[in-house]
This record gives C-alpha cells, structure tokens and sequence, in this order.
C-alpha cells in the first residue's frame, strides 16, 4: 500500500522544507525526522523524502549521528541561491499588485498567503525593483460591487457550502422586481465576473438552476442538509450560451453591423464561443452570435452608441430603438 498524503503534506512548499532543514543541520542542532515532521507539521514519509532529495540531488554531504540522533553536514555546505529570471520578477509584482487591488474582498486571503509563502521562500539578497516595473506594467481589477466586510462572509459560507454540499437558506433582494424572498438553495458554483460574485445554484422556489449577486444576499445560513447535484448539469454548457453572467430565454441569434469605425476594433476581440464575422465591401463588420439573456446584449451595444445597429431579433431592434427614444426625449427636455 502506498503512502497517504496529509492536507499540510500537500499545502507546504518542498523548497520551504528544504531550506528550513538545511537551516537547521548547518546550525548544528542535529534534526531528526520526528522533530523535523512536528516542526514543518507534515508525516515523516515527508521528511525522508526530503532528506534523500538533500542528499542524492542537491549533493548535500549529509550524514546521521546515532549519539546525539540527528544528521549533521560532514563538511560546509551551502544551498545554492534562488536566482528571479525579468519574467519571474514581473510575475512576482503582478502578485504584489493584485494582492493590493484585491484587498478586503474573498480573494485577499488567500492571495496574501500565497505571496507570504513565496516571498518566505526567498533567500536574502533577492530584490524585485517594483517602482521600475510600475512604470512598465499595470493592470486593473474592478472596485468589488458591495460592502467588502459583509461579502467576504457570504462568500465563505457559500464556499463552503460548495465544497461539502450543504444547502443554504438565504434571504434574497431581486433588484429588477425591488423585492426580497426567503429561499433554499443548493449551491453549485462560485464566480467572479464584472466586478462582482455570483452564485450558481439550483433555487428550490423557482425548480431550477439561477444566478444571483452576491451583494444582494440579504441573510445566509448554512443547513445540515445535504444535496446532490443535478444530472447532466454542466457549468460550461449552462455559461456558454450568455454573453457574460446573464441568462434567460432561449438561444437566439444576434446579428449586428458594426460601421467602419467600431469594426477595426470589433474584429480584434473574441466576444462570444459562437461568433462570426463577415466584413463588407465598404468596412463594416457584420457580427452573428447565438446567445440568451438578451437584456446584457442591449446594454452592451448601447455601449457602441450609433457605431452599431441591430439587424436581429427584432425584438432587441425594437427594445433598442425604445431606449434610443427615451434618451433623445431626456436630452430634448
């Protein structure tokens, strides 16, 4: 029988281990394997790997005393120095970076005990110039939708409501209807779109799977019960039709032309899985996507103003032009 893994086996870098061992042998304090594996908190197993990668890979002259039951180094050894190639360090600053934007919301924590975990695995010497990389790169992660202190508690509810499959009992605020209920959910899926969390679960009210915002979760609380995922539910079937998080009606298919202003940068981005594009003689784009939820499709074409026009469905023609309507007769008054 092979041996089993501990969760701290699994979560704990080799190379933390490695050096904190090499540490304590050149320090002279004679480690064994027990007190190593209570130190490092992972199996012995752990260890003695570790201890014949030290001496069979690194070449590390290590040998074990029997009187004072500990291994010592039979002449100076030292642990070759990590060295940080350009992109490792730009690697590096972007984790740095992220941590900061990312800061009171459900992902800090587990960002800041990754970089913590590398950055602990450095030796000294090793520097990272991060006011010349800010002046190369940056990148930006949208304001988090929501009160950061009461989001980051729902979302670790719902994680690990996820994670064992437990039901949860929410109340539920559904801004298009300025209404709230009180429903049992059975929650399938976590994700992070726009700036904001959605919970995939199937909604027991309703009998079917739904989407909702985390910051409109009201009250959430974790149940006994249990539950089992639906058959055939597919989260990238269930996602693949919208055009972002929204879902609703059936499949329809979308046709737009981009005039020959918008097209050159139309062209250039993937939209949507079931894209295609056709250019015109005279520069316009024409774009075809087969997607539901019709109502994030309108938002994002306003955002392309004239520069875009609706060919089909007529109903999101019509919903178009009743909108274009409403703006012109606000700017009129």
């Amino acid at each position: 029988m092979g041996s089993k893994l501990s969760y701290h086996d699994l979560n704990r870098p080799r190379i933390h281990r490695i050096f904190y061992i090499h540490q304590q042998v050149k320090a002279g304090r004679h480690p064994n394997g027990p007190t190593l594996a209570a130190d490092l908190e992972v199996s012995i197993r752990t260890i003695q790997r570790d201890i014949a990668y030290l001496r069979d890979l690194m070449q590390a002259p290590l040998e074990y005393d029997r009187h004072k039951n500990g291994f010592y180094y039979t002449w100076p050894f030292e642990v070759l120095p990590l060295t940080l190639t350009e992109g490792e360090q730009v690697a590096l600053f972007l984790g740095q970076k992220l941590l900061r934007q990312c800061a009171g919301t459900p992902l800090e924590q587990p960002i800041r005990s990754a970089f913590e975990k590398i950055c602990f695995c450095l030796p000294e010497g090793v520097s990272v110039d991060l006011s010349l990389l800010e002046q190369i790169f940056s990148f930006d992660v949208q304001p988090l939708r929501g009160d950061e202190q009461s989001l980051a508690q729902t979302y670790r509810l719902l994680a690990q409501a996820v994670e064992k499959k437990n039901a949860v009992e929410m109340e539920y605020y559904t801004a298009s209807r300025d209404h709230q209920t009180r429903r049992k959910v059975n929650p399938y899926h976590l994700r992070y779109y726009g700036g904001a969390w959605y919970l995939i679960a199937y909604c027991r009210l309703r009998r079917e799977v739904r989407i909702f915002a985390l910051d409109r979760i009201r009250e959430a609380v974790l149940l006994e019960e249990t539950f089992e995922i639906e058959t055939g539910f597919n989260l990238e079937f269930y996602l693949g039709s919208s055009l972002g998080i929204e879902r609703g009606g059936p499949v329809e298919e979308v046709i737009v032309l981009f005039d020959p202003y918008q097209a050159r940068w139309i062209q250039e981005r993937k939209w949507h899985e079931s894209q295609e594009t056709e250019f015109k003689p005279d520069g316009s784009l024409l774009l075809r996507l087969k997607v539901s939820g019709l109502s994030e499709v309108k938002r994002w074409l306003l955002s392309f103003g004239a520069h875009a026009r609706v060919l089909a469905p007529a109903s999101l023609r019509e919903e178009i032009r009743r909108e274009a309507g409403k703006m012109m007769a606000v700017y009129e008054k």
